[in-house]
């Protein structure tokens, strides 16, 4: 298959030793290396044991996972066989994650452009995966602000795509188990344990409000972003109150520009977020209204 295929010696040298965690998620833990003398990589290493090491299953999500090529999705570079679980190799993406980018560095600017750009590029990455193959084939099923990573010029890169499916094929499941972050998983899978394209829709839509009002999911102890993001659009019209204002700290004719742009992508949230899968638009309907509004904002009003 053309896989670059190493040894647990070699990713011993590659990581030197596990010494540098830089992540850890639903999968395992994750730690920086370099190979090739200067390339650097994310060696993701599973916490579980498997008692069906190179299962058919494994090695056909690892071929498919190695086939992708985007430019919004981090690229795997190679595995190695010799563990219970393999350990997978990715590119490593060297800006860390918007969740840190919006909740953590908060003296770090954030134009509305900025935030589209990264919108943008999250949608294309789901997009792109959702029309891989059969209906339902090829899903996130953790797509949370953490698992997008940031390029130097802020380029996201969805991360973690087929984690949950790898976790419940080493863990021996019958059923494919999604153990994502409470905060964006889809309520209807919690409801009916069928999780499908419209429950990364969803999870997406949470990640818009994150973009729209820099909180966190939950923020100032329990309030739930979701849940007083659609109460403020019914009661008002809008969720005016609780958009990131450094976003409108301009003249007031962009300030204005912004404030349709803010709302239009706040309905879109909304509409994500719908409890009705039906009523959910698709990834392809998201992504034109993004681009839309991105032209909108970029001053082509027509």
């Amino acid at each position: 298959m053309g896989i670059n295929i190493f040894t647990e010696c070699e990713l011993k040298k590659v990581t030197d030793g596990y010494k540098k965690v830089i992540g850890e998620g639903a999968f395992g833990k994750v730690y920086k290396g370099t190979i090739k003398g200067a390339e650097q990589v994310a060696v993701k290493c599973s916490f579980t044991r498997s008692k069906a090491p190179c299962h058919y299953e494994f090695r056909n999500e690892i071929i498919f996972q190695f086939r992708i090529n985007h430019a919004n999705v981090v690229r795997l570079i190679g595995c190695c066989l010799e563990t219970d679980v393999p350990k997978l190799v990715f590119e490593f993406v060297p800006n860390g994650s918007l969740y840190e980018l919006l909740h953590v560095r908060r003296d770090h600017g954030l134009s509305l452009p900025t935030r589209l750009h990264i919108a943008i590029g999250s949608a294309e990455a789901l997009f792109y995966m959702h029309s891989q193959g059969g209906h339902n084939n090829h899903v996130h099923g953790d797509f949370k602000s953490g698992n997008i990573l940031l390029d130097n010029d802020l380029t996201p890169k969805v991360s973690d795509f087929g984690s949950s499916k790898l976790v419940s094929i080493v863990s021996g499941y019958a059923k494919w188990c999604v153990s994502g972050d409470m905060n964006y998983i889809d309520p209807m899978y919690l409801k009916t344990g069928c999780f499908t394209e419209k429950s990364d829709v969803y999870s997406f839509g949470v990640v818009l409000l994150e973009l729209i009002t820099r909180k966190t999911a939950k923020y100032d102890g329990s309030n739930s972003l979701t849940i007083n993001f659609v109460k403020s659009c019914k009661e008002e019209g809008h969720g005016r109150g609780m958009y990131d204002p450094e976003m409108l700290m301009s003249d007031d004719a962009q300030a204005h520009h912004y404030m349709e742009c803010l709302h239009r992508i706040g309905t879109l949230a909304v509409q994500c977020l719908k409890e009705d899968v039906d009523e959910r638009p698709a990834m392809a309907q998201v992504l034109k209204q993004l681009k839309q509004v991105q032209e909108i904002a970029c001053g082509d009003a027509s």
